[in-house]
């Protein structure tokens, strides 16, 4: 179980974050499994889509379930391909489901919140680890979020009329839209190519996503995460307390239902070596390597994935992640760690230690 106790962002001064390395986070963040984390009943693993439209060939979904069987492939109730509602739906559904039984493990690949920090030196360093000021995740703006709950029903807000929780509309807003590098004049007034310290650390164990900001190229992940938050914010008004999305939330045992983690596919391969580049996560040779890693069996030889880019291979990947992850090192984060933490979010299993 997450500590109870949170330090006030106001109190963390830029000495304490700065003087955190990756490796002290590293040693804290991956000891030995802990009695008190929780155990659960199936794991999710989903690999999202931030795209403007109804359904997504992107949009893919598979589940493990306890002990070493292969995640099997999700199909939507409808349709050849899921929407973000059907999955939001899929998710209230598993967590009303877990009432009184074992909670559900789901992980989705998307930025849970912005950077809470003023800037970052180019070699991604931390210059400013938290804003003293009070700015939030968007510097200057007074009435900016000062929570990842504000965030998210801000992006919420803005986007109410989009169809399937699409984000866009950010982008295109004119006061948050300065923030946002993004098609179609790639403009921004206040843009800072800032990452996270969670993504930081990602990068020290092997990969780390784009900036949440970055709205452009191959590697944006902003369209997906303002999607996202739409997703969460709405899971929070629909399931409230029996919700925990971690590390933002305790996880309570008796009451929490689902836990909802941040994940980041593509590490989970490079973690391990394996660069899964030009669809070669499609090969079940090269997937069942990295299964196999993570401790579970693996495809049939004549797997193929759905998706464009191979994306059912991320989403078995990531839910053969998030049962080792969870076992392997658990929840429990440092308390240096903690209160950027629970402002920016932190991938599930980022750092690790591959000696435990």
């Amino acid at each position: 179980m997450l500590a109870g106790s949170m330090m006030h962002i106001g109190q963390v001064s830029e000495t304490l974050i700065v003087g955190v390395c990756i490796e002290k986070l590293t040693h804290l963040m991956s000891g030995p499994h802990m009695k008190s984390d929780p155990i659960f009943s199936s794991y999710l693993g989903i690999d999202w889509s931030g795209a403007n439209a109804k359904n997504h060939a992107g949009l893919q979904l598979a589940v493990a379930k306890p002990g070493k069987s292969v995640p099997r492939r999700m199909r939507p109730p409808v349709g050849r391909y899921w929407s973000r509602c059907q999955v939001l739906a899929l998710l209230i559904e598993h967590a009303n489901a877990a009432v009184g039984k074992l909670p559900i493990l789901a992980g989705i690949d998307f930025a849970f919140a912005h950077p809470f920090r003023i800037k970052q030196s180019a070699d991604l360093s931390v210059d400013v680890a938290l804003e003293a000021g009070g700015n939030g995740y968007f510097p200057g703006a007074e009435d900016s979020p000062k929570t990842a709950t504000e965030l998210w029903a801000l992006v919420e807000k803005v986007n109410y009329n989009q169809v399937d929780l699409y984000g866009g509309a950010m982008l295109r807003h004119p006061k948050w839209g300065e923030y946002y590098l993004a098609p179609p004049d790639y403009k921004a007034r206040y843009y800072e190519s800032c990452r996270r310290l969670t993504e930081i650390a990602s990068q020290a164990a092997g990969r780390s996503p784009s900036p949440t900001f970055k709205a452009v190229g191959a590697d944006n992940v902003s369209t997906g995460s303002l999607a996202g938050m739409r997703l969460l914010h709405q899971l929070k008004q629909n399931l409230g307390e029996r919700l925990s999305i971690w590390p933002f939330d305790d996880i309570v045992d008796g009451k929490t239902d689902l836990v909802l983690v941040e994940i980041f596919p593509s590490l989970y391969f490079h973690r391990l070596g394996m660069v899964p580049a030009k669809k070669a996560a499609a090969d079940p040779a090269f997937l069942n390597r990295a299964l196999a890693a993570y401790d579970s069996k693996g495809v049939k030889p004549d797997f193929i994935p759905i998706g464009n880019d191979a994306d059912e291979a991320d989403a078995i990947i990531s839910a053969a992640a998030l049962r080792y992850f969870s076992i392997a090192s658990g929840f429990a984060l440092p308390a240096a760690g903690l209160a950027i933490a629970r402002r920016e979010g932190w991938i599930f299993g980022v750092p690790y230690d591959v000696s435990s």
